[in-house]
Formats: structure tokens, C-alpha cells, sequence
């Protein structure tokens, strides 16, 4: 059955955090202060019964000692032995079991004794509570570090998963590493110097992903690189910058790159030219920057260029020469050589006729290769990436020598293969399918024979990175194809511990297997059906078949239903987020009827209800309600009105809307409080029902009803024809269950309460009691003050005291079904339930030869007056007029008070 819709709450997860160390529990020589204080009383008083009060005082205080040592220190449960998170928030108990003790320790000593005892006791009080705050405050810094930092390495890794992110990840950073400098009050200076060395380490991450990404893709299917016939700027200016310094901004001492005529950087600029080219670039000419930022460099040989390409009609060979010997030259090889833009020589022919041997061979080189740079590894790709801003200069003028690299790799076709093949690899793995990795023996076999040393490198690096990731396949398997459990186990196995070889790398291992872990866990709680439409071969055949009408929506629930329950899903969601966003979003356009909205929803079976519960947070009130209550006409009612405006609706009414509200809320006043007691969500339950039904009312109201009687029928259709309310609870009819078989049920189940049913949380905490009383006293007054909340899902109650859920020994909150309340009331009824009972039954009786028919009848007709209150006298006759007695009437008339 359908039932009223509830809205449960997001949950947040808390977070604490960890601090530094802690000091061992100091004890004091208050032993020989003690002796101090008991000899100067001896000396005054004399007295033998001080010096006995002396002794219990000194046993006292040396038994608080060790009670406070026990707390902090005991292996097994001293507040030691809490680390990080379970530390936080628990030295306010360790510090009430001291005072607990205290006061036990103070309540054996005579009075004299013990008020001495209680003033050194302060002390010791005060020395354990210090210790014991300073204990928790220093694992919270310490979590709280550890959050910060597993925080900031999950940003990187985001930037270096995606680098176009790069800028949200860093926004994300910067925001987090602000507030916890301010936090622990760090200074702004250590504050911007953590986020710059953030921002310096990511974006060098990133940009190194960026890297890779073009590096595998550079070489092109079946290992050819893919070549065009006619270079544009980007792909040419590359190759230039390629040929003039490698990419390099720094020579190997580290300083600027100076060729033996005074070009500077990675763009090869001289000096004098470079207020020129930074005019054409638009930015002002900053000589530091022309030394020290690789960019900025760039950025001046990219104007340039560009200027050299508009000058000689976007021709590449006269550009590229123009840029290494200065367009005069150029100008003056056209008038000698011819001018390959009109057809007097070709491009060919001018380039080798170039009389300068340095120039000459620049723009063969340049031209020559230009051609097979993809353009997403040109240095104007490079310098465009988010995060390449985010680098110092250094590591740009590094990034671009090993694009530059790249360059030189054109022989290289075996790789491609691989590359490809590796990203393939990482894509199962996500997936968790078994991949069979590349070995190292493969790897080797398509290095290129003359790669340098530091090419060598890189590939080794790139493998080494590869075979790390695969290394997780296990684990991964395990995270994407079996239950939470199943996943937990697997990452637990590859937890590294202090101090093992590799402990750095593993560590690195074991936080990507938990990041995955957590993604694949949020992402099968927030849409199981979609994850499972990705991940799940079962659900793709199902919504493959569901596709193609060769199954019903039944089908594919039932699919989706089976893999959530094997993989522990707990989410009620059965569809994915798309196909109900594609209802409601026809349920709200206005175009589509009742009819054909109960229509979808039976095409699903018996999961229709569950198809309405995920499909109702995202309509309307009136969406909701209407697939909630049980009567049909009202239900076509609310969503055939559900666009129209409640003032309109009012206004068709008359003048008597206005008695609608007060006629409403006495209705619904004993059906409120099960409403708004109801656990996640029933206020907004009990918001839409008054909204809605009201709304009913008006309707009604526009036929020619007065309020109180539209009220009354729209009541009645919502709530009063279909629902049992009492107290604080109400049932559903359709479940066919009697009100007083389910009353007397739950009192049993009340009274039936033992002290080991109810969780280890007093409710109701006396310290003067033990925990024998305490616990006994937390029973009955559960069992004086208990109020029972129906369930999210209509079909039970919990158990509630004020408001305040009351668990069971697991932590659970204890709930008792309808059905089996009904069970219990029959099974053990009161006597008011009995009576009913029995009236209930159905009997065909057949009367004993001394009584006549009508004598049973008046024994029933008594009955009935019992239960009325009225006297259990009935004025047929009997057949026997000498024999007054009724069996059945005396015990009535005793129950009534005859």
C-alpha cells in the first residue's frame, strides 16, 4: 500500500581532528604534605584519633592516585589507549569516573577524615581533569591534522585525475588551508607560504598528468603519428621553440639560457627586441621576466612570430627565418633568392638557398617537423593549462623541455600500442575487471634504441607509475564487485605498517584504495540504480532488455533489487535518478492525468510503492499526497487541481472558505501528534496533508458544500476512512488489524521490558545510585512514561520516552510491528480486549435444551450494555422462571460494578 510520504534528513558526517603529544600522569609527594599537615595536628591536639584519621586519609589519597593512573594508563581501557577520533569528547567521562570514585573513596572515611581528604582530592581532581583534557585536545590536533592532510592530498589527486579541475581543486585547497591556519592560529605568512607550496606542488602534478596524457596520445593509433601537410602557427611556433633552446628557460647552473649572441629563455629573445615583441603582445616589457618566467618568454617569441607570419602573408618558411636572423635579413634574401609568396621560387627552393648555414638548417628543422605535433602538445596547449600558472618558473621551464622532448620520439610506433593499451588497463581497473598487466619485458622491448638518458628515465617512470596502479586490481576487484565488507577486508589487507619497507609507497596505495572505496560507497547510496547500470552485467542485460520492451520495469527492479541486496546497498532507491527524473518531470509539466501516472507505476508490480517513494521528494505536495492516501477520487482530485493556486481554489469556494481552517485543524487535531512525532520527516509530512487536504476541501466547497461538511469529506477520504489513530500512533486499516488487539499487545510488550532489553544509555542517570539501580530505575521509568511513534513505513511503532527514541542492547531503536503487537494482544489481552475478542468471533450457537434462544439473546443484549456503561439486566423471560442465575450476566454485572 502506498503510504504518506516522509523526508528524511541529509545526514553530515562529523569530523575531528588530532594535536601533539601528552605528558604521563604526574602524581605529587601530597603523601609528605599530608605527614606535614597530620604531625603539626598531632603536635597541636595530641590526640591518638587524628593520627588514626591521618592514616585512612594518607590510604585515601594513595588509592585516588591509583585510580587516576588506572584511568589514563590501564592497557585496556584507560584513556590512553584512545587514539585520534575515539579520543574526542571522551575526558569528560574519564573525569566524572574519577569524581565517581572520589566520592566513593570520600564516603568510607569517617568525617573528620574526610574532609581532609576532599581538599587534597580538589587537587588531584584538578591535576587528572588537566591531564585528561590535554590528553583529548592533543589526539583531536592530531586528527584534525590528519584530516587537513588526507583533505589536501584528495584535492591533489582530483587536479592530477583531471587537470581541467585544476582550478576548483586549488579553490577548494586554499579555502581548506585558510580556515585551519586560522583555526590553530597560524600567522598569514605560514598561512600563504602552505597554500603557495600547495598550489607549487599540485599544479606540478597536474600539469605533469597534462604531460602524460599528451604523451600517450602523441604518438597516434598503430603507432603512426598522424602528420599534416601545412603546420599552422601553433604547431610551427613549437618546433621553433623545440629547435631554439629544448624548451629550456635555465641553462644547467641554473641561471638564465644565453645563447652566445644574447638571446634569452626558452623563446631564444633579445634584449633589444623584446620591448617590441612585449608591445605586440600587449604586456609591458619587464626585463625580469624576460629572464626568470618561461611564459612571459614565450609570450614575447610567440608575438613576435605571429608578427613575422602577418608580415610575410602567413608563410612559414619566411616567418620561421625572419625569427632566427631578423625579417632585414629575410627581406633582403627575397630580392636575391626570389619570393616564394608570388611563385618565383618554392618554399623548398628558398629554404635551401638561405645563405646563412645556421638559419638554413633552423628552418628545415623547424618546418620539417612541425607538422607531426598534435595540437594538444604544442607549448601554447601547455601554457594554457590551469595549472600551469600554478607552477614556480623552474618547473616550467622543465615541463617544456620534456614537451620539447616529446617531439623526438616520432620513431617510436611500438610504444603507442602499449601507451594506448595501459590506458585501457586503467579504465578496467576502475571498473574492477580483471586485467592482465603489461610486463616489464614488453615495456623494454619498444624502447627506443637511441633514447637518452633522460627519456629512459621518463618511460621507466611512466611504467613504474602504471604498474603501481595495477597493483590494486585485487583490491579494487573487490571494492566495485563485492559487499562494504567485502571491500573493507580487501583494503585492510594492503594497510602498511610503521616502519615496513616501502612504507611511503604502500601508504600512497592504501589511501587511493580508500578513496576509491568511498567513492564507489557514496556513489551506490546516492543513485544505486544508475551505479549498477555501469557496473552490474546483470542490471545492463535487464535495462538492455527494459530498453527494448523485451521486459517489463517489474523485471528490471527485481535485477536491481537482487544486486543491491548481494552488494549490502542499503538505499531504498530502485530505479535510476534518470528514469524518475523523467516522470516527474512529465507529472509536473501538467500534461499527463492520474490515470496515466497509476499507469506507469502498476508497470512496475509489486514495486510500485517503492517506485512512488523514490518518485515523491521530487513532485509536488500535491504529487505526493495523492499518491499516498488510499481514495481513489481524492487522489484524482488532488492531481488533477495540483497546478491550480490555492487562492484560486479559496475564491471559488465563497465567503465560507474562511471556516475551512478551524473546521480542518479540530479535525486533524488527534491525528497531529502522530504526525509530528513521527521519526525523519513528519512534520513535513504533517505540513503537506494539512496543505492538501485543505486544498480538497475548497473543491468540494465549489459543488455546493458548506466548509464543515467539504472539510469533513475531505477529512474523511484522507485520513478518517483509513487510518486507526491512537494517542500517538496510528495504523493504517488496510493492514486489517484491531485497535485493541494491537493496544493491549504493545502494553504487554512494554511491561514484558527487561533491564537487558534497554541499551546501556540511561535515559534517566541518578549518581547517587549504582548501576544495579540506576538501570532498574531507567526500566520503570520507560515503562511510566512510554509513548509509541509510528514507523517511516506505516507498519509499526517505536518505542519512544518525551520524544527521545529508546534503544535496545545493540543501539538500535526498539520497534515493535503492528502484526506482532496484534499477536501479542491476542495471545494476552486485557480483559476489556477479551471481552471484545470473544464478542467479535464469529460462532453459530447452539443453545442447551434447558435455555430457550431468546435467553442467549439477552445475555448478548446484556453484553453490549456492559460495554455502554448501562446495568446487564434484560427483561426477556426465562424458561425456568425458579432459576434466576446467568452465567454470563453475573460475571458482566460484576465487571460493571454490580
Amino acid at each position: 500500500m502506498p503510504i504518506v510520504p516522509t523526508v528524511q534528513g541529509r545526514q553530515v558526517e562529523s569530523r575531528g581532528v588530532q594535536t601533539g603529544g601528552f605528558q604521563t600522569f604526574n602524581q605529587p609527594n601530597i603523601t609528605d604534605a599530608l605527614v606535614n599537615v597530620g604531625n603539626q595536628a598531632i603536635g597541636v591536639f595530641g590526640q591518638a584519633k587524628q593520627q588514626a584519621d591521618l592514616a585512612l586519609t594518607q590510604d585515601a589519597t594513595q588509592r585516588l592516585y591509583a585510580v587516576g593512573s588506572g584511568l589514563m594508563d590501564d592497557p585496556k581501557e584507560g584513556l590512553m589507549t584512545l587514539q585520534g577520533k575515539n579520543a574526542i569528547g571522551q575526558a569528560p567521562g574519564y573525569i566524572q569516573k574519577f569524581d565517581n570514585e572520589m566520592q566513593t573513596i570520600a564516603g568510607t572515611l569517617p568525617e573528620s577524615a574526610r574532609n581532609v581528604f576532599l581538599k587534597h582530592a580538589q587537587q588531584q581532581r584538578i591535576q587528572f581533569a588537566t591531564q585528561a583534557e590535554r590528553y583529548e585536545l592533543g589526539q583531536r590536533r592530531q586528527y584534525e591534522s590528519g584530516q587537513q592532510d588526507g583533505y589536501l592530498s584528495l584535492q591533489a589527486q582530483q587536479a592530477i585525475s583531471n587537470p581541467q579541475l585544476f582550478n576548483q581543486s586549488a579553490l577548494n585547497a586554499r579555502a581548506s588551508i585558510m580556515a585551519y591556519g586560522q583555526a590553530h592560529g597560524q600567522s598569514p605568512e605560514e598561512i600563504e607560504s602552505n597554500w603557495v607550496q600547495w598550489r607549487e606542488s599540485a599544479g606540478q602534478k597536474a600539469t605533469e598528468a597534462a604531460f602524460a596524457n599528451v604523451y600517450q596520445q602523441l604518438l597516434g593509433p598503430g603507432g603512426k603519428i598522424s602528420v599534416t601537410d601545412s603546420p599552422d602557427q601553433s604547431q610551427l611556433f613549437s618546433a621553433m621553440i623545440w629547435q631554439e633552446s629544448g624548451g629550456n628557460q635555465y641553462a644547467k647552473d641554473g641561471s638564465p639560457l644565453v645563447s652566445p649572441k644574447g638571446a634569452v629563455g626558452a623563446a631564444q629573445v633579445m634584449e633589444s627586441t623584446g620591448p617590441e615583441a612585449a608591445s605586440l603582445a600587449g604586456v609591458p616589457w619587464d626585463r625580469d621576466k624576460w629572464l626568470n618566467d618561461p611564459r612571459y618568454n614565450m609570450q614575447l617569441g610567440q608575438a613576435y612570430f605571429s608578427a613575422q607570419m602577418k608580415k610575410y602573408d602567413n608563410n612559414p618558411v619566411l616567418a620561421v627565418a625572419a625569427y632566427n636572423a631578423g625579417p632585414s635579413a629575410v627581406d633582403g634574401w627575397i630580392k636575391q633568392i626570389g619570393d616564394p609568396r608570388t611563385g618565383q621560387v618554392s618554399n623548398a627552393q628558398f629554404a635551401a638557398a638561405i645563405p646563412f648555414e645556421e638559419t638554413r638548417n633552423y628552418v628545415a628543422n623547424v618546418t620539417g617537423s612541425a607538422g607531426a605535433i598534435p595540437g594538444n602538445a604544442t607549448m601554447e596547449s601547455l601554457t594554457n593549462l590551469p595549472s600551469w600558472n600554478a607552477m614556480n618558473a623552474a618547473n616550467k621551464s622543465q615541463m617544456m623541455s620534456r614537451m620539447t622532448g616529446l617531439y623526438d620520439m616520432q620513431a617510436s610506433s611500438g610504444r603507442v600500442a602499449l601507451q594506448s593499451r595501459m590506458q585501457d588497463d586503467l579504465a578496467q581497473l576502475e571498473a574492477g575487471k580483471t586485467v592482465p598487466p603489461i610486463s616489464a619485458h614488453e615495456w623494454i622491448a619498444v624502447m627506443p634504441l637511441q633514447a637518452t638518458p633522460v627519456e629512459r628515465m621518463q618511460l621507466e617512470k611512466t611504467y613504474q607509475q602504471y604498474r603501481q596502479a595495477m597493483s590494486l586490481q585485487p583490491v579494487y576487484q573487490s571494492i566495485v564487485k563485492g559487499n562494504s565488507q567485502q571491500g573493507l577486508a580487501a583494503i585492510q589487507s594492503i594497510q602498511p605498517q610503521q616502519g615496513e619497507p616501502d612504507y611511503k609507497y604502500k601508504s600512497e596505495l592504501y589511501a587511493s584504495a580508500v578513496s576509491k572505496f568511498q567513492q564507489v560507497h557514496d556513489a551506490r547510496e546516492s543513485d544505486p540504480g544508475t551505479w549498477l547500470q555501469q557496473y552490474s552485467p546483470v542490471v545492463q542485460s535487464a535495462f538492455q532488455e527494459y530498453q527494448n520492451n523485451q521486459v517489463t520495469g517489474e523485471y528490471l527492479i527485481s535485477r536491481i533489487q537482487a544486486e543491491k541486496d548481494r552488494l549490502g546497498i542499503r538505499s531504498k532507491s530502485v530505479l535510476p535518478a534518470s528514469i524518475v527524473d523523467g516522470i516527474s518531470a512529465k507529472v509536473d509539466s501538467g500534461n499527463m492525468n492520474f490515470s496515466d501516472l497509476k499507469g506507469i507505476i502498476a508497470g512496475f508490480g509489486r514495486y510500485g510503492d517503492s517506485v512512488v517513494a523514490q518518485l515523491q521528494p521530487k513532485t509536488k505536495a500535491a504529487v505526493r499526497v495523492a499518491t499516498a492516501i488510499n481514495d481513489a477520487n481524492a487522489a484524482d482530485t488532488l492531481f488533477t487541481i495540483r497546478n491550480v493556486k490555492t487562492e484560486e481554489l479559496k475564491k471559488n469556494s465563497g465567503e465560507q472558505a474562511k471556516g475551512v481552517d478551524a473546521a480542518w485543524n479540530s479535525l486533524i487535531a488527534a491525528a497531529s501528534p502522530t504526525f509530528s512525532l513521527q521519526r525523519q520527516g513528519g512534520a513535513e509530512t504533517l505540513a503537506d496533508i494539512n496543505e492538501q487536504g485543505k486544498r480538497l476541501a475548497y473543491y468540494y466547497m465549489a459543488s455546493g458544500e458548506d466548509a464543515q461538511a467539504a472539510t469533513e469529506k475531505a477529512y474523511k477520504k484522507m485520513i478518517g476512512d483509513h487510518y486507526t489513530v491512537n494517542d500517538t500512533w496510528r495504523m493504517p486499516n488496510s493492514l486489517g488489524l484491531k485497535e485493541n488487539n494491537v493496544t493491549d499487545g504493545l502494553s504487554n510488550i512494554v511491561n514484558g521490558l527487561k533491564v537487558d532489553d534497554i541499551g546501556s544509555r540511561s535515559l534517566f542517570y541518578n549518581p547517587a545510585m549504582t548501576p544495579e539501580q540506576n538501570a532498574a530505575n531507567n526500566l520503570a521509568q520507560i515503562q511510566n512514561s512510554a509513548e509509541w511513534v509510528t514507523d517511516e513505513n506505516e507498519q509499526g511503532v517505536y518505542l519512544t520516552v518525551n520524544g527521545t527514541p529508546i534503544l535496545d542492547q545493540h543501539g538500535s531503536p526498539i520497534r515493535v510491528s503492528f502484526a506482532d503487537a496484534s499477536k501479542s494482544g491476542i495471545a494476552k489481552p486485557s480483559s476489556t480486549g477479551a471481552v471484545l475478542n470473544w464478542m467479535g468471533e464469529k460462532r453459530k450457537v447452539t443453545p442447551p435444551s434447558e435455555f430457550y434462544t431468546p435467553n442467549v439473546n439477552a445475555t448478548m443484549s446484556d453484553a453490549f450494555r456492559v460495554l455502554q456503561g448501562q446495568d446487564a439486566t434484560s427483561p426477556l423471560p426465562q424458561k425456568e422462571a425458579d432459576n434466576t442465575s446467568n452465567t454470563l450476566r453475573d460475571a458482566l454485572n460484576t465487571l460493571g460494578g454490580k
